[in-house]
């Protein structure tokens, strides 16, 4: 007689349930990480833009012809 068909499905629904949750935490994780990162360095390119533009206009008023 043969060996009937083993099913993975149970297997793979228990899988897949896992990967989502562990993934939608991890994600969320990592997501906000670089966020928070991207928000810093926006920050400071704009304090390095604000700074140059002032060392700018104070070199271009004392150069003037």
């Amino acid at each position: 007689m043969p060996m009937p068909a083993k099913t993975f499905l149970p297997a793979f629904v228990g899988f897949m349930a896992f990967a989502v949750g562990y993934t939608t935490v991890v994600a969320r994780g990592e997501g906000n990480a670089i966020d928070n990162a991207r928000t810093r360095w926006q920050q400071q390119k704009k304090r390095g833009d604000e700074a140059m533009s002032a060392a700018g206009q104070q070199w271009l008023e004392e150069h003037k012809h």
